[in-house]
């Protein structure tokens, strides 16, 4: 199978290709103008020469293409320092077994109100984050206007450009791209708002010393008293530091997998033998979803230490 190397985060990247294929195919939301088009950008920069980019209208669908082999790369966002878990995105990602989490960027995102100025706007449209992002100021501002979700921010400019009494949340770029005026600019409710994005494909990654690594794991006696706290007290015997938790339903009730971020490349010793621990002592099931180089926090993105005025 061939491979390519890529610098990504400045750190290098081993992607494997679908058999026969020369140039990777890399896939994203669309269509053009998303923020997701933008963290492509970010984490690919100049090698998006050298493939076929191409957008598809749901990120499940992203990740679903990339798992079917279709394409070698999938950009998708996950995570909003607001509204939390891209839930479309963990839901398809608990599903695969062929990819894994190769890298990842976090974008400052700033909503703009996009519509014809002079027009009464019955319809306010965009991506639910996005909606939901910005509720206070529709409140405030719209009370009256109905908000419809689109499949993307820049799908609803689109509708915007064709019709004078819809305004769409989005990017300035896409704004820029379909020629529509900006009403209001950054009308998120909270400033400093950013995503995080990851890049999806079948490779490799090695320790760069600022590492994150995600895995899954059922425990099968989960209604038991402290059993979570078991778990998490043996990877903090190896003094691995948990950064992030969820739980996801498994499709049986009351039975749920944890999505665990830890900090650490699966190929360190302590990172290994804590999981394997893990594993062996409490779980019915464990994957690893990805060791990947950690993203640096854009300027301007709230810092943990100034929330709540602290």
């Amino acid at each position: 199978m061939n491979k390519i190397e890529l610098l990504i985060n400045n750190y290098p990247v081993k992607i494997e290709l679908t058999q026969g294929r020369i140039k990777p195919r890399v896939a994203c939301l669309g269509p053009e103008g998303t923020y997701t088009e933008a963290a492509r950008w970010e984490l690919l920069g100049n090698y998006l020469d050298e493939m076929d980019a191409v957008f598809l209208p749901y990120n499940a669908t992203v990740v679903q293409a990339v798992e079917a082999g279709d394409y070698d790369i999938g950009v998708v966002p996950v995570e909003n320092a607001i509204e939390g878990d891209v839930v479309e995105v963990l839901r398809e990602l608990n599903h695969t077994r062929r990819i894994t989490i190769l890298g990842e960027t976090i974008l400052g995102i700033q909503h703009m109100l996009i519509g014809w100025p002079g027009f009464e706007i019955s319809e306010i449209h965009s991506h639910p984050q996005a909606l939901a992002q910005c509720r206070t100021y529709l409140l405030n501002n719209y009370p009256q206007a109905k908000q419809e979700p689109s499949s993307s921010t820049t799908a609803a400019v689109e509708l915007a450009r064709n019709n004078k009494q819809i305004a769409a949340i989005a990017g300035r770029r896409a704004a820029q791209i379909y020629n529509v005026p900006i009403l209001a600019e950054d009308i998120g409710d909270v400033k400093g708002n950013s995503t995080r994005f990851l890049m999806l494909g079948r490779g490799e990654t090695k320790p760069t010393g600022q590492d994150s690594t995600a895995l899954v794991f059922i425990v099968p006696e989960s209604n038991r008293p402290g059993m979570l706290a078991r778990c998490l007290t043996v990877l903090a015997s190896y003094d691995i530091n948990l950064t992030k938790i969820d739980s996801r339903p498994t499709g049986i009730m009351r039975q749920y997998a944890f999505w665990v971020t830890i900090d650490g490349h699966i190929e360190n010793d302590t990172v290994k033998q804590g999981i394997n621990d893990l594993e062996t002592t409490y779980c019915s099931s464990l994957r690893i979803l990805g060791s990947y180089r950690k993203a640096e926090l854009p300027a301007g993105a709230r810092d943990p230490g100034t929330i709540n005025g602290q």
